[in-house]
C-alpha cells in the first residue's frame, strides 16, 4: 500500500461514493434500499476514495456488511482487510457480531477475515437483480452468508 490510509465515516451526503458502491452492489435500486439507513465507511488513500463499506443494522445484537469495494487502482493491497479490521473494532460492544452475504467467488477473503459460513440462500442473485450479475467471469447465483463474532 503506498502513501497514507485515512479511514472516514461520512455524515453527510453519501451520493458522490455511488458509483464505487455499485462496484459491490451493480443495482442502484437495491443500494437505495439500505443506503440511506447505513453508515458509509470510506478509506482514503491522501484524498482519493480508496474503499467503501455500507453497514446496516440487523438487530440488537447485529449487523451487516451491505457493500464492500475497493477502487480498481487500489486493489490487491491490502486496503479492503483493513477495513475489515477497523469495521470489527468499530462494532466490538455495540453488536456481538457482524454478517457480510457475498457470492462464492468473495467467501475466501471473508474467511481470511475471520468470517464463518452460516447459511446459503439458494437464487438470490438471479430472483432480487433485473439482470445478470457476475464477479469477474463467475456468474453469480446463491448468496453466502457469512458471520463474524465481535
Amino acid at each position: 500500500m503506498t502513501g497514507t490510509l485515512s479511514l472516514r465515516i461520512i455524515t453527510g451526503d453519501k451520493r458522490p461514493f455511488l458509483p464505487l458502491i455499485l462496484e459491490a452492489d451493480p443495482d442502484e435500486a437495491v443500494v437505495g434500499r439500505y443506503l440511506d439507513r447505513g453508515i458509509l465507511f470510506v478509506a482514503y488513500c491522501g484524498e482519493i476514495p480508496a474503499c467503501v463499506a455500507v453497514v446496516t443494522p440487523v438487530s440488537a445484537d447485529e449487523c451487516e456488511l451491505k457493500a464492500l469495494a475497493t477502487a480498481e487502482q487500489f486493489r490487491h493491497r491490502g486496503i479492503a482487510s483493513v477495513m475489515i479490521r477497523f469495521l470489527s473494532g468499530h462494532f466490538r460492544g455495540r453488536y456481538s457480531s457482524i454478517i457480510v452475504g457475498t457470492a462464492e467467488p468473495a467467501v475466501s477473503f471473508y474467511e481470511q477475515s475471520g468470517f464463518v459460513w452460516f447459511r446459503t440462500v439458494p437464487g438470490f442473485f438471479t430472483r432480487t437483480y433485473p439482470e445478470p450479475i457476475y464477479d469477474g467471469d463467475f456468474l453469480c447465483r446463491d448468496m453466502v452468508y457469512l458471520r463474524k463474532d465481535l
